[in-house]
């Protein structure tokens, strides 16, 4: 029995060799290797289209949260929460126009943004103004995700 799955897993084995060799044709390229002409590049417009994605996810994530806290925890319309709901499935689909292909790098970066954009949005919707410490942090949040994206060399 045990000749049986052996010369069985070796036929599939021999398949599954042929069928990668010729491979799917709707398999996606192989990336370019690092340092190659074919190596993502920034550009500045890149880095601007980059800068707008990660300000209208921000919107999206915080006023759709915002919306579901005013339906829960202030009791207000329950529309407020299917709405923020459906704002906030937004927020999902906009980083994956980002132009780089690192989701922990861009949902990283994006979390020094939401930092800052949170604040601002306390004190444009709720008038909750941010204070030096609030200030002094973002800008170190913001500054840290702006090295860690743009880094060069990438």
């Amino acid at each position: 029995m045990l000749a049986t799955m052996l010369d069985a897993d070796s036929s599939v084995n021999s398949s599954s060799q042929a069928l990668a060799v010729a491979g799917p044709s709707s398999a996606p390229p192989a990336p370019p290797p690092p340092g190659s002409a074919d190596a993502f590049q920034w550009t500045a417009g890149k880095v601007v289209l980059s800068l707008a994605l990660f300000l209208a996810a921000g919107l999206c994530e915080i006023g759709g949260g915002w919306l579901v806290w005013q339906a829960v925890r202030l009791h207000k319309a329950w529309w407020m929460a299917l709405l923020g709901a459906i704002v906030l499935f937004g927020y999902g689909l906009i980083p994956c126009a980002q132009p780089i292909d690192n989701f922990g790098r861009v949902y990283a970066v994006y979390g020094g943004f939401f930092i800052i954009l949170s604040y601002l949005w306390g004190w444009a919707v709720d008038g909750t103004r941010p204070d030096t410490g609030d200030w002094v942090g973002s800008a170190i949040a913001v500054a840290g995700a702006c090295v860690a994206f743009f880094w060069p060399g990438r």
